[in-house]
């Protein structure tokens, strides 16, 4: 009920002096909704900072990584459907994933393609995104995208659903689809394999995903913290 009512959001963001949210897209949506009126300022999150291999080249295999949840906005079936296009490529859901949505998946996919972690440590993650094709997700609405940037950090390219926060989190770096075009979806991956892309596109991820920094964020936050308490003197 929360989220299908915007007064609760409204009360309680002009209770603040100023409101924080981590991307602009997120920001341009609180004021079309006239969720408040007080100042909003832009701090990015970030992916942990990693040791990435520099002289990373293109995987042998055709391993792409899904990382999230599995509610219907996701759109996870996109993805699943779009491998029977995909011959020789295994999508690996490494998010933990309830028996319902184990078995919807597999059912739609074609055998052998599907792999279900079920959930990894951080070093698992590290570890498949370091030797996927790509990370994928065709999600139909976020707030920030995370996933993108972890992969990025690592020269791992990113084919994402086409929607604004994506096209902020990914700027060119990334992949865009139609999340309801099965086919284009598909198209979009196999992309990767003309000639160069996949190291073009490693190397642009690369770049884009040092854009966000936990440090740099930190300091922001710092800076307008100082600046509230200034003003609240």
């Amino acid at each position: 009920l929360y989220h299908l009512a915007w007064w609760p959001q409204r009360r309680l963001l002009d209770r603040a002096d100023e409101v924080v949210t981590v991307s602009a897209t997120t920001r341009d949506l609180m004021r079309a909704h006239r969720l408040t009126g007080r100042p909003i300022t832009i701090v990015s999150n970030a992916a942990d900072p990693v040791e990435a291999d520099p002289d990373r080249g293109q995987p042998e295999t055709r391993d792409l990584v899904y990382m999230g949840s599995f509610m219907p906005y996701k759109n996870v079936e996109t993805l699943v459907r779009a491998l029977h296009a995909l011959p020789g490529h295994r999508l690996h859901l490494a998010s933990r994933i309830g028996g319902a949505d184990r078995a919807r998946l597999a059912a739609l996919a074609p055998e052998g393609a599907l792999v279900i972690h079920d959930g990894v440590t951080d070093a698992e993650y590290g570890a498949l995104l370091d030797g996927a094709l790509a990370l994928v997700t065709m999600s139909l609405d976020e707030g920030f995208g995370l996933p993108l940037v972890e992969a990025m950090v690592r020269g791992t390219p990113v084919v994402v659903s086409d929607i604004p926060i994506f096209r902020e989190i990914g700027g060119t770096a990334a992949i865009y689809a139609d999340p309801g075009d099965v086919d284009g979806v598909a198209a979009a991956i196999r992309a990767l394999d003309d000639a160069g892309e996949w190291a073009r596109r490693s190397a642009a991820a690369r770049e884009q995903g040092a854009r966000f920094d936990w440090i740099r964020s930190a300091r922001e936050l710092l800076a307008l913290l100082e600046r509230v308490g200034r003003d609240a003197r």
